[in-house]
């Protein structure tokens, strides 16, 4: 008998990175020394203060639902977070919490597009970009960067825009490249965008995660009312709390109301406990981003100095997250074909950059322990010289 399925299984296709994952975890079970330098997790503890709070909430052995937006304690200090990191004033209204930034994207997709609607994001691209835009009902436009760099071209996203265009994405810093979007891109971006009346949508889930002392450029900076502007975060990556799945967006009220029914017919409330967890670690010291951010930054020149040993890379230095996209076109294999023999020759997992719009390169993370980090690349380089 023969049961249907709904077309959503037309529309996206197969996670690469949770096949990789499986191959690892097989690979593991067989005890073999596998380096995993596919991660995007820090290996960082849980900072104390998100401990702490954990503890005291459980303690009081009051683990209910929540208001469907996030407590008004989270939202205080979202609200709080904003004003000291980007220099905003918003009202709790202006915030939506929900089980992780990826809900918030998806959260703010429903909210916004039809069938047939356009949403554009320059490549690379996070991997769940193009499925959750389709899962919507909306068609993803890709942009490619400039020649040479992981930089977005304006022009190309005005090429790219037409009157079906409901919302821009930029990753900033982003994720599989480590770019730092310049500055010039974001102001043009900006004003396009309230031009033309389409949302800008910044995921800012590495925000804090740059290097040399610089700054992500903030798209508030150059907004006029900021009320296409939708700004995605959480605490996964920053503070290193994947396992706690709470993320948020900031936007106007009305959209914010919209995106809230929506949760509110699926996940309901986030996590009582995690909202607890989170709200701790923002209203906790932030001495544990420096540290993780120092770390990540002695990681990159490390992971940079080690690829540079092996011939025929083409390597664009990560500004920040814990991430390198590096091209490997040379080597004439795709990037699948590639990374699975990294994994099986090497013991080396990478991903494969196709999953974020770029083929012929791999994503090298760097967040791994530095003893890690170069025994990987080490591999990988004894790997490519046997192929060769």
């Amino acid at each position: 008998m023969k049961l249907k399925l709904s077309d959503v299984k037309n529309r996206i296709g197969e996670s690469i990175t949770l096949n990789l994952n499986a191959k690892v975890a097989k690979i593991k079970k067989e005890g073999k020394p596998l380096i995993h330098l596919g991660g995007g997790e820090p290996q960082f503890p849980a900072p104390q203060s998100c401990v702490d709070a954990i503890i005291a909430k459980a303690n009081t052995r009051n683990l209910k639902y929540t208001a469907v937006g996030g407590t008004p304690e989270i939202k205080n200090a979202i609200v709080k977070y904003t004003k000291k990191n980007y220099g905003k004033e918003i009202k709790p209204s202006n915030v939506v919490v929900s089980a992780g930034a990826k809900q918030s994207l998806f959260n703010f997709l429903i909210a916004t597009v039809d069938k047939g609607d356009e949403v554009i994001f320059p490549a690379p691209y996070w991997v769940s970009y193009p499925d959750m835009v389709q899962l919507a009902g909306g068609k993803p436009v890709i942009v490619k960067p400039k020649e040479g760099t992981f930089q977005p071209d304006i022009e190309a996203i005005k090429n790219a825009t037409t009157e079906k265009t409901t919302a821009i994405i930029i990753n900033s810093p982003n994720n599989p490249s480590g770019t730092v979007i310049d500055e010039s891109f974001i102001k043009a971006v900006v004003e396009f965008c309230e031009e033309k009346g389409i949302y800008l949508v910044m995921d800012d889930i590495y925000n804090k995660l740059v290097f040399e002392g610089k700054e992500a450029p903030s798209a508030f900076k150059f907004a006029k009312d900021c009320d296409n502007i939708v700004i995605v975060n959480g605490v996964s990556k920053i503070y290193g709390l994947t396992g706690v799945r709470i993320g948020w967006a900031i936007g106007n009220e009305e959209i914010c109301k919209l995106m809230t029914k929506i949760q509110a017919q699926s996940t309901s409330c986030p996590s009582d406990l995690s909202q607890s967890a989170a709200q701790g670690v923002l209203e906790g010291s932030q001495d544990c981003i420096e540290e993780l951010r120092t770390t990540l930054e002695a990681n990159k020149k490390v992971a940079l100095e080690e690829l540079a040993k092996i011939p025929h890379l083409k390597i664009n230095e990560p500004g920040g997250t814990f991430y390198s996209l590096i091209d490997f076109s040379y080597y004439n294999k795709s990037s699948i074909d590639l990374a699975e023999f990294l994994l099986e020759k090497a013991l080396v997992a990478v991903v494969p950059g196709v999953a974020f719009g770029m083929e012929g390169h791999l994503r090298i993370s760097y967040c791994a322990s530095k003893e890690n980090v170069i025994e990987g690349i080490s591999r990988i380089k004894k790997a490519l010289e046997e192929l060769k």
